[in-house]
């Protein structure tokens, strides 16, 4: 059996020596030792690295790669991709909670810098009506669509005023609560032209739903959302137009 040394292990799975070490250290891969002590890695050694590096890119811990590691040694695929799974649908989970603070603080920042923009600096000290000290009294642009543009997932505010939401601040974070205990019922996306389908467990209360979707597009207009029951289950289409569809992915995920 072909033997790389911790060099050439470090090339061929994009870590460093010095990560390598570590993985070792806490048990995760165990290379062999020639005679002179140098570290030895096998195939088996190298598929382990590779597949703790694809671990590492779904934002598992280092427990949680050691958990799916005991299952990788039976040999086993079906044990690992549950796992594997669970994990991840954790990870979606925790992604969708900063995503909210990051859409609630996004929002925050733009209304201060419509403050700063269009209360004047007086000729004194600062104060609260300079916008410096605390938001003071806006005066919206006419025919200003809202406080913020939709900025969800890492993306940029979107280009088109359009693609904008008309949603308070203080209200955002239970509106995102609300999506998410509807996001968190999700069994499969499917993509639509213009969107995602999402298809929901039986245990959606589609009215709870219903509602949450038209006071959504209340405030995000570009939204459409469609409510479907049948014998299949419950599914909600949401569309928009194509400068929308980042906001959309974002929103209802990517379908697979």
């Amino acid at each position: 059996m072909d033997r790389t040394t911790i060099s050439e292990a470090a090339t061929q799975t994009g870590f460093t020596p010095s990560a390598l070490r570590f993985y070792e250290d806490h048990g995760l891969v165990q290379p062999g030792r020639n005679a002179a002590g140098y570290r030895l890695y096998d195939e088996r050694d190298v598929e382990r690295l590779r597949f703790i590096g694809r671990a590492k890119g779904f934002g598992l811990t280092l427990e949680e790669i050691t958990d799916v590691l005991r299952l990788l040694e039976d040999d086993v695929c079906g044990p690992v991709q549950e796992r594997l799974r669970s994990l991840v649908a954790g990870k979606i989970v925790d992604a969708q909670d900063h995503v909210a603070e990051l859409v609630a603080f996004t929002v925050e920042l733009q209304r201060a810098a419509r403050t700063l923009d269009v209360a004047p600096a007086p000729a004194g000290p600062c104060s609260d009506a300079c916008g410096c000290l605390t938001d003071g009294p806006v005066v919206e642009e006419e025919g200003a669509t809202g406080v913020a543009l939709i900025a969800k997932q890492g993306a940029v505010a979107a280009k088109d005023p359009s693609i904008a939401c008309t949603l308070a601040p203080d209200q955002i974070p239970e509106r995102m609560a609300g999506w998410h205990a509807v996001l968190a019922t999700v069994e499969r996306r499917e993509p639509l032209p213009d969107g995602v389908r999402l298809h929901l467990s039986r245990s959606t209360d589609v009215g709870a739903l219903a509602e949450l979707a038209a006071a959504e597009q209340r405030c995000c207009t570009f939204f459409t959302f469609r409510l479907t029951l049948d014998a299949a289950g419950a599914s909600l289409d949401v569309t928009g137009p194509t400068e929308a569809r980042p906001v959309i992915e974002a929103f209802g995920g990517v379908a697979a």
